[in-house]
C-alpha cells in the first residue's frame, strides 16, 4: 500500500488515541528536560537531534526491533563503559511511540551468565501470547585458545518490555558443528512453526552463510538448510541476517564481511546489502532471482534489522557508523546512533527502495525555504538539523553543499554520466552510483548534527553518511546549479532519556 504524506499524518493522528497523545507529550517534556542538562554529560555538537542514539557510551548493531503494546522497542549493542570502544556488549533499550520520539531506558541485558560473559550479542524479538521473546547470541572469549571463541543462540523474555529474563534453560542452540561465529539470530513466525536465520562463517572461516532453523516452541530448534552462501566473491562471514517476504518475492538482508571494492561498489570495510528471490516452506530452498546489490551507498550503513508493522510496511533501520572509524565524537561521551526508519518496497525489477517513514513529519519545525532557489543561494540551518526536499532539471547537473567552518559535503547529479556522487572531503571522501531520475530530478535530503541521509527519486538509491561540522551548517546551491523548488524544514529533538514511562 502507498501512503501519501496527507494521508499518513491523518493514519498518525487517528491512531494516537488520548493515552497516546499523552505519552507523546511526556515524550517531548522529557525531551526538553533532558537537553537541559545535557550539556553536562555529553558535549553537544554532534548530539542527533532526531536521530536515536546512547545516552553516553557505545552503540552499534540494532536488536530486538518489534512493537509491544503501545511502543515500538528497539535494543542495541552497548558498552556503557567507554565511548571509546565497543567492549563487552550489553544490550542498551529505548521506546517510542511513533519511531520519532525514542526515550532511552535501563540497560535490559548484562553479560552475566556462564554463555555470555564476553558479550550479549545480537538478536532479534517476536511477540507470542502478549510475550516478548528475544533470541541472541551469547559469546564466550577463550584467549589463547582455538577457537578463541564460542558463540551460542540464548532466549530471553519479557511480559512488561522493560524487565527482561533470561531463560533457564539456556543456550538453546549449542551450534558445535558451526563454530566459532555463529550470530546474529533473526526470527519470525510462519504458521504454526518458529524460524530463524543465523549467520555463520564456515570453510575455516573463509567463506559466509546464513543458516535457517525451525522450532515449535522457541526452545528446541534444528537446522533444516542452508538459506545461501558465499562462492568465494562475497565474504568470509555473513552478520545480521534477516530473510522475509516483500511484494511476493523473498528478500536476504544481510551484513557481509571481506568483499574487495570494485570501482565503486563496496568502498566500506564491511557491506550491507540484499538477494531477492523465491523460498519455499516446504523443501526450505531459497532460490536466488538476482545477485547481490548493496542497500546504501554511503559511508556509514551496517547491521540492518526489520520489522511488519500494523500497517503492513516493512520498516528497516540501520546502525548509523562503520566499524574501524575514529570519529570525534567518541570524545564528546558517546559513539553511533541509528538511521531514521525507512519504508522497504519491491520493484518490478526486484530492487529495493527505501523511503523515510511519513511519521518524519512529526519532527519538523519552521519552514524555512520553499520555492524557486538559484544558484549561489545560502541559508543557516537551525540547530545544524535540517528536511531538505529538492526538485530540479533532470537534462542539467545539481550541486549542493552542507558547509561548516571546518566540513563541507558536496551532493551532485552528473547528468551526462548518470550518477550521484557524495563528497564529505579528506581520505576516503567520496562515493559514488549510477543513477538516473525518470521525469524530475527529486531528492530528500536529511542533515543532522553529524550525518547525513539522502534518498534520491522515490529511494531506489540511497547514501549514508557522517560528518561532524564544529560550527553553524549552511546550504549552498552550487553558482550553476538551479532548483525548480526547494523547500527546507528544520528539525526538533526528540530525543529523551529517562528510566520510566
Amino acid at each position: 500500500m502507498i501512503y501519501s504524506e496527507r494521508s499518513a499524518q491523518r493514519i498518525c493522528l487517528l491512531h494516537y488515541t488520548d493515552t497516546m497523545l499523552l505519552v507523546v507529550i511526556k515524550f517531548l517534556l522529557l525531551t526538553l528536560l533532558f537537553y537541559r542538562s545535557s550539556a553536562e554529560k555529553l558535549n553537544d555538537r554532534f548530539v542527533p537531534r532526531f536521530h536515536l542514539y546512547p545516552p553516553h557510551g557505545w552503540m552499534n548493531d540494532p536488536n530486538g526491533f518489534c512493537k509491544f503494546g503501545e511502543n515500538y522497542h528497539l535494543f542495541y549493542q552497548y558498552n556503557p563503559v567507554t565511548s571509546q570502544e565497543p567492549g563487552i556488549a550489553h544490550w542498551g533499550h529505548a521506546v517510542s511511540p511513533d519511531l520519532i520520539h525514542w526515550m532511552n531506558l535501563p540497560i535490559a541485558m548484562y553479560p552475566d551468565q556462564p554463555y555470555d560473559k564476553s558479550g550479549v550479542f545480537s538478536g532479534s524479538a517476536i511477540i507470542e501470547n502478549n510475550t516478548m521473546y528475544l533470541l541472541y547470541t551469547g559469546n564466550v572469549n577463550h584467549p589463547g585458545n582455538t577457537p578463541d571463541h564460542i558463540q551460542r543462540q540464548a532466549l530471553a523474555s519479557s511480559t512488561d518490555g522493560l524487565n527482561v529474563t533470561k531463560y533457564a534453560g539456556n543456550p538453546v542452540i549449542m551450534g558445535e558443528e558451526h563454530q566459532p561465529n555463529i550470530r546474529d539470530p533473526k526470527v519470525w513466525k510462519h504458521g504454526n512453526t518458529f524460524y530463524m536465520v543465523l549467520g555463520n562463517s564456515f570453510n575455516n572461516n573463509s567463506l559466509g552463510r546464513v543458516l535457517l532453523y525451525s522450532s515449535p516452541d522457541l526452545i528446541t530448534w534444528k537446522q533444516v538448510s542452508v538459506l545461501d552462501e558465499s562462492d568465494g566473491s562475497l565474504g568470509y562471514m555473513w552478520e545480521c541476517p534477516d530473510f522475509f517476504e516483500l511484494d511476493g518475492k523473498f528478500v536476504l538482508l544481510f551484513s557481509p564481511q571481506g568483499i574487495k571494492s570494485q570501482g565503486d561498489k563496496y568502498r566500506n570495510l564491511y557491506q550491507t546489502g540484499y538477494i531477492v528471490g523465491r523460498f519455499d516452506y516446504e523443501s526450505h530452498l531459497f532460490t536466488p532471482l538476482t545477485e547481490f546489490r548493496e542497500l546504501d551507498h554511503g559511508h556509514d550503513f551496517y547491521a540492518t534489522q526489520t520489522i511488519l508493522d500494523e500497517y503492513r510496511r516493512r520498516i528497516v533501520i540501520a546502525w548509523f557508523d562503520m566499524w574501524e572509524q575514529n570519529y570525534p565524537e567518541r570524545d564528546d561521551g558517546f559513539t553511533g546512533q541509528m538511521t531514521v526508519p525507512r519504508v522497504l518496497t519491491l520493484t518490478q525489477n526486484y530492487r529495493l527502495v527505501q523511503k523515510p517513514i511519513k511519521e518524519l513529519f512529526l519532527a519538523r519545525g519552521t519552514q524555512l525555504h520553499n520555492g524557486k532557489a538559484d544558484g549561489g543561494y545560502t541559508t543557516k540551518l537551525q540547530n545544524k538539523a535540517a528536511d531538505i526536499r529538492v526538485r530540479a532539471n533532470r537534462l542539467k547537473d545539481f550541486t549542493i553543499f552542507i558547509e561548516s567552518d571546518n566540513a563541507s559535503v558536496s551532493i551532485s547529479y552528473d547528468h551526462k554520466r548518470g550518477t550521484v556522487t557524495l563528497d564529505r572531503g579528506g581520505e576516503d571522501g567520496v562515493r559514488r552510483t549510477k543513477w538516473r531520475p525518470d521525469r524530475q530530478l527529486q531528492w530528500q535530503i536529511l542533515v543532522d548534527a553529524s550525518s547525513i541521509e539522502l534518498f534520491c527519486g522515490e529511494g531506489e538509491v540511497t547514501f549514508s553518511s557522517r560528518y561532524f561540522p564544529y560550527s553553524d551548517v549552511t546550504i549552498r546551491l552550487a553558482d550553476d546549479t538551479v532548483a525548480d523548488d526547494l523547500t527546507i524544514y528544520a528539525m526538533r529533538r526528540t530525543v529523551a532519556e529517562s528510566q520510566d514511562l
